[in-house]
């Protein structure tokens, strides 16, 4: 009985999969409501900090949306080619990385809701990471 209760959660699954990504392919001409979601990444001091991963995924936790890359100016937009990105809940995650983490008292999984031709804004400070030689 377990074996076909997977069986038909994965069928279930691979259904509604199929469904969302013929609708994110629709070429009809059909337009879907879009937002932005841009996250503000600076260190301990307030300074922008560039060329880091933030990762917009979905509530969750397991679908990663879109991955941005923060600029000069410490900003990662998501969705940009696509003009942003679909109206609903999303979750911002820095992704921890060699070079930085998560400065104290920040968190992680920063809970956002898309609305239609607004943009959502997130912030994020970081602390680097300083690996001692020997």
């Amino acid at each position: 009985m377990n074996l076909f209760r997977l069986r038909l959660a994965r069928s279930v699954a691979l259904a509604g999969s199929l469904v969302f990504a013929a609708a994110c392919n629709d070429t009809t001409g059909t337009s879907y409501p879009l937002g932005n979601v841009t996250a503000v990444v600076t260190d301990d001091t307030g300074a922008p900090v560039d060329q880091v991963q933030v990762d917009l995924m979905l509530p969750d936790k397991a679908t990663l949306w879109r991955t941005a890359i923060t600029g000069s100016d410490g900003k990662a937009v998501f969705g940009t080619g696509e003009g942003g990105v679909l109206v609903q809940d999303y979750l911002v995650f820095f992704p921890s990385s060699v070079q930085w983490s998560l400065a104290a008292g920040e968190t992680n999984y920063k809970p956002v809701t898309v609305v239609e031709n607004q943009t959502v804004t997130v912030q994020f400070k970081l602390h680097k990471v300083v690996i001692n030689p020997g």
